[in-house]
């Protein structure tokens, strides 16, 4: 490629890069983080580990709404089939 094929390449390349930078930080979003911090009852101080603690955090509350529909799923099947788990053994 030649040196004029490149820079326009180059100028593009680089314009994408700083259009994907962030902009400075909300400072809603750091107080509503906070909040929900100390709701959770965790350390405000902000660690290398938040990325991957607020993963866990998540992780938990789909985990409470996928119980619960397993639980209600448990009981419709157990209402369908008269509780049949009972007749069959205890397996």
């Amino acid at each position: 490629m030649s040196i004029a094929a490149r820079l326009p390449l180059a100028a593009f390349a680089l314009s994408m890069l700083v259009a994907c930078g962030s902009s400075t930080p909300d400072p809603k979003d750091d107080a509503a983080s906070e909040a929900e911090a100390r709701e959770l009852g965790r350390d405000t101080d902000e660690t290398v580990l938040d990325d991957m603690i607020q993963t866990q955090d998540r992780a938990r509350a789909v985990e409470d709404v996928t119980m619960d529909a397993k639980r209600n799923l448990d009981e419709a099947i157990d209402a369908q089939t008269g509780d049949a788990s009972d007749e069959s053994g205890g397996n």
